[in-house]
């Protein structure tokens, strides 16, 4: 039973059921989508909670119930866990677990491959600078062999022109 069937059997709004298995610690049982899933028990347990409350019990007071209510559940669902132990469940389990182990052998194949591409491409720009570098090192050896061609030339001279000494500061002001 879900929430809302829970809750318009208690005559409460279905925030009140939640919020009352929430503060009162109640282990409820939870489908896929994670919503609450009701037992006979647990109905029976929430009509007792409603009953006290409108007789005046604190919600804090009730949690002594909830407790014996836990109990009583934890007992109950270790009978459930050992009746579903059946030889039909044992190699669904055992299916379910070569299909772990082969999709993690899938995933680690995947990431060797990757691994090894990345490899394989580094490989190949190191190859590719390393090709660029024999480029520049033959530019430079046809340089260096035409330098001494160079050298023969005479070097560029500028004529520099004499400075004239500055006049002091007295006689720039006055020769004006």
């Amino acid at each position: 039973m879900n929430t809302a069937a829970v809750a318009k059997e208690l005559g409460v709004s279905t925030k009140t059921v939640q919020r009352w298995v929430k503060q009162l610690n109640l282990p409820m049982e939870r489908n896929e989508l994670g919503h609450y899933h009701y037992g006979q028990n647990d109905l029976e347990l929430l009509k007792n909670v409603r009953e006290q409350l409108h007789n005046g019990v604190l919600l804090q007071d009730i949690k002594a119930v909830a407790k014996t209510f836990e109990e009583t559940s934890a007992a109950a669902a270790e009978e459930t866990i050992e009746e579903t132990s059946t030889p039909e469940n044992d190699s669904r389990i055992d299916e379910l677990e070569a299909k772990l182990q082969l999709l993690e052998q899938k995933l680690n194949h995947k990431a060797d491959a990757v691994v090894s591409y990345q490899l394989l491409q580094h490989r190949r720009e190191m190859e590719e600078l390393n090709t660029k570098i024999q480029k520049i090192e033959q530019t430079i050896d046809i340089l260096f062999a035409q330098l001494p061609d160079a050298q023969t030339e005479p070097a560029l001279t500028f004529e520099h022109q004499k400075v004239g000494k500055r006049k002091g500061l007295l006689k720039s002001i006055f020769s004006l």
